[in-house]
């Protein structure tokens, strides 16, 4: 048996809230695994690991710090290949942990009067692609667990081998892209009606991307020279409100290994109803493989009619949004909560925080379970979002560097635009371009005032996913969702915003997803 260690005792208060969030006695838990972090005790000996971001949160609360980054990613439900990892410690009062995956070693330690407090996870019993060895580490005052890269740095620092406790995800990344569900008969009517007035096409919702790629005078004669081939789907010019389109998108979302689409929702205040992107959704919700991927939606409630949400009609949206949140592919959080994204909150009643706490508070209570709102940065103060009643702020744009027209200036400030957020829970975002010359002359007959940002490349998308990744690999930010990722866009073409594969490109905006965050899948169809 190896050698126990004496005690660092907690005060009753901060113990009682530790034990209120233990892992065994968690209500609900998402099937993915977690992060798995690391936090010091109050007295600086003795090391708490939690997959469990409510018991993160406790324990912060009681003093204990998140180191940065995790200790890999573990899974909460068992599987054929996976074994539970037992917590343990030797007194009731302690503030030190010992991690196990052996049960005759938990069992001994038990019979000597240790605590057992359930299992925290699961691990591998084997090694395996995206698998790496999670190992225990003693100094004779203390327990931690690392990831077996980090073998020297622990050593070095003075502790010693305690041997293997199994295997972990070295990164489990949840990538999911915005989808704007607005190419089909109604989801784009001005642009429908600009085409047939420019171009002479009758209900064309391609109006613009189509013509760019064909080469109309209106790009060579603003932008000679360029090259729009890239402006068209691989599986061409779609009707979005087919379920066969819907299933094609999910077969190249999940190949790639994302996790979510993100889709916009719109409600019209005039005919009182769920409009524009309402078609692609029922498709969504139709399509055959739509178990294979989860999704959630962004209420964009914009601040001029008839887009916007009178406060006298949030009792009907509340209701209408209730058959997204009872799927049961809704996005969750890492505790298992169902997440609701707002994607433009200033047009929820006059703008103002009790307006959109009113909506906020509208759902939840026809929804009838715990709720998980986010609000996104987009026209909304981070600083605010938990005054308005919502859990965290969001990202999928980021309007300074598209008003300055500039991807390096995007890559420059682009963990500096996630920082504006408070040290709470955050949902991170990549841009993977903005450009709107296809909107003129449809929606911007000045093409001086069009934005776009020439200097945007694959290699700066892939830096933009490397600073989003080690964003969160030194975060300190709750776990709710510190791992999960909003891509700008799956299919916003005529804003330029699209990793949607392409007939010039292919997969390439997936493939560098998928090789830059390790995301599983057999590798992109396009």
């Amino acid at each position: 048996m190896r050698r126990i260690f004496g005690l660092l005792a907690l005060s009753a208060a901060a113990v009682a809230a530790l034990l209120t969030a233990n892992p065994a006695q968690a209500a609900s838990q998402s099937p993915q695994p977690a992060p798995f972090v690391e936090l010091v005790s109050p007295g600086g000996v003795g090391r708490l690991y939690t997959a469990d971001p409510r018991e993160l949160d406790a324990a912060t609360a009681a003093g204990y710090r998140r180191q940065p980054g995790t200790t890999g990613f573990i899974d909460r439900t068992a599987t054929t290949s996976s074994t539970p990892l037992f917590r343990l410690k030797p007194s009731a009062s302690a503030s030190k942990w010992l991690f196990t995956a052996s049960t005759s070693e938990r069992d001994a330690l038990v019979g000597q009067g240790w605590v057992s407090e359930g299992i925290a996870g699961y691990v591998g019993t084997q090694p395996g692609a995206g698998l790496v060895q999670l190992r225990r580490f003693t100094n004779g005052s203390e327990w931690r667990l690392a990831l077996e890269p980090r073998t020297t740095e622990l050593l070095n620092a003075g502790y010693k081998l305690d041997g293997p406790v199994g295997y972990v995800h070295q990164n489990w990344i949840r990538a999911g892209a915005v989808y704007f569900g607005m190419f089909h008969t109604g989801g784009h009517p001005t642009i429908i009606a600009r085409t047939k007035a420019i171009y002479g096409r009758d209900n064309d919702w391609w109006g613009g991307v189509r013509d760019f790629r064909d080469g109309t005078h209106y790009a060579t004669d603003n932008w000679p020279g360029e090259d729009w081939s890239s402006l068209k789907p691989s599986i061409g010019y779609y009707d979005d409100s087919q379920p066969a389109t819907l299933e094609k998108h999910i077969t190249q979302a999940t190949s790639a290994g994302l996790s979510f689409f993100n889709f916009y929702y719109y409600w019209d205040s005039t005919k009182q109803r769920q409009d524009l992107t309402d078609k692609a959704l029922e498709a969504f919700l139709q399509a055959r493989n739509k178990d294979s991927i989860d999704f959630t939606v962004g209420v964009c409630a914009h601040p001029y009619a008839p887009l916007n949400i009178p406060v006298s009609q949030y009792d009907a949206v509340a209701t209408n949004l209730v058959r997204y949140l009872q799927q049961d592919n809704t996005l969750r959080t890492n505790d298992g909560r169902k997440i609701l994204n707002i994607c433009d909150a200033r047009g929820l009643g006059d703008g103002t925080n009790a307006a959109v706490k009113q909506f906020i508070d509208t759902v939840r209570a026809k929804f009838g379970q715990d709720l998980y709102v986010m609000i996104n940065q987009a026209g909304f103060d981070p600083q605010q979002v938990v005054n308005a009643g919502a859990n965290s702020p969001y990202c999928t744009t980021d309007g300074p560097s598209i008003e300055a027209r500039s991807y390096a200036t995007y890559l420059r400030d682009q963990r500096k635009f996630y920082n504006q957020s408070p040290t709470g829970p955050y949902g991170r975002c990549v841009l993977s371009d903005f450009d709107e010359r296809p909107r003129h002359p449809i929606e911007q007959p000045d093409a001086t005032k069009i934005r776009w940002m020439p200097d945007q490349s694959f290699d700066g998308f892939r830096q933009a996913v490397r600073n989003a990744n080690a964003d969160m690999a030194a975060s300190t930010r709750p776990s709710t969702v510190d791992n999960y990722l909003y891509l700008y866009a799956w299919n916003e073409w005529h804003e330029g915003g699209f990793i949607e594969p392409n007939e010039r490109d292919g997969c390439r905006y997936l493939d560098i997803l998928q090789s830059e965050l390790a995301l599983q899948g057999p590798g992109c169809v396009s």
